[in-house]
């Protein structure tokens, strides 16, 4: 039977059967996580990326947990983050970085010296406010009172005076500051005292499986395009999806740094992230551990 197969035949079968493997190796769909309430350049890629699907998530576990599940492919997520994930076994890879510290301390007080004794609003379960801590830590503020808040409700109680300083994010910083808030100090600003290195606020991290596919150079291309076009997509994308008015969108868009390097360019800004959430008791690990990690933590497209 086999001798009766012609060259051509044979060439058409093998062609054929190319494009079935690779129809089943093709991944259709591209499913991204991201934090409730927290900005970046996946919120230009939502609805504008047809293969992309975007899922939001309350708490920074539920994101873990689908990572680990294999429910989400990537997921947007700050770089202490990560590296908390990472350390505790997860498969996980770095295969961009989306943005610089927007965090800020916003209240009534005379600067970092003046938080001491007042009572401080933050998430404590975020690697935000365990960067808060490695900041008041290495400057010797420690005599402080924190008041764990879900995000929703850290400017409510700004206004009605239930804490004297919050620990925020965008967009919630901008809002704050455009409703007269006084901005105690960024967390660029304290990054400055002890760090050359760029300071790395949010990461794109993929499941090993999808750092191995062929879809996420795409993805790596297009996160790279709309981070490019941020200053003219951004703007009227912010007020719709987070109801910002024109005030608070310029504040914000003053603020925020998009990274535009390459992965290369913000590993040492990456690992000094991770060394100094570590020393605001938000990783266990030693030098050597978080030196380990950055060995193994960042996709080679």
């Amino acid at each position: 039977m086999y001798r009766k197969l012609t060259p051509l035949l044979l060439a058409v079968i093998v062609v054929a059967a190319l494009l079935v493997t690779m129809r089943g190796q093709k991944k259709e769909e591209v499913v991204a996580a991201t934090i409730q309430g927290g900005i970046s350049t996946l919120d230009l890629m939502e609805g504008k990326v047809s293969w992309l699907k975007v899922i939001r998530f309350d708490k920074p576990l539920d994101v873990a947990q689908a990572l680990s599940k294999g429910e989400v492919d990537v997921a947007v997520i700050t770089a202490e983050m990560y590296a908390k994930f990472a350390l505790r076994g997860g498969n996980l890879k770095i295969i961009a970085v989306d943005m610089l510290q927007n965090q800020a301390i916003i209240g009534n007080v005379d600067g970092v010296e003046g938080l001491r004794g007042k009572r401080i609003g933050a998430t404590t379960a975020s690697g935000t406010f365990a960067m808060f801590k490695a900041y008041m830590k290495l400057l010797g503020i420690n005599d402080y009172q924190v008041v764990d808040l879900p995000p929703p409700q850290i400017p409510i109680a700004l206004k009605r005076g239930d804490v004297d300083a919050v620990v925020a994010w965008e967009p919630l910083v901008s809002k704050l500051l455009a409703s007269g808030q006084k901005e105690v100090a960024s967390f660029m600003e304290l990054w400055s005292k002890f760090s050359k290195e760029k300071p790395v606020m949010l990461v794109w991290v993929a499941t090993d499986e999808f750092a191995r596919s062929n879809m996420v150079s795409e993805l790596v291309k297009m996160r790279d395009e709309y981070a490019k076009r941020w200053g003219e997509l951004a703007p009227s994308v912010l007020k719709e999806m987070y109801g910002l008015n024109d005030q608070e969108v310029k504040t914000l868009m003053d603020r925020v740094v998009i990274w535009t390097g390459t992965l290369e360019e913000a590993k040492g800004g990456v690992l000094q992230v991770w060394k100094l959430a570590r020393d605001g008791g938000y990783l266990r690990a030693s030098d050597q551990d978080l030196e380990r990690l950055a060995e193994r933590a960042f996709w080679r497209g």
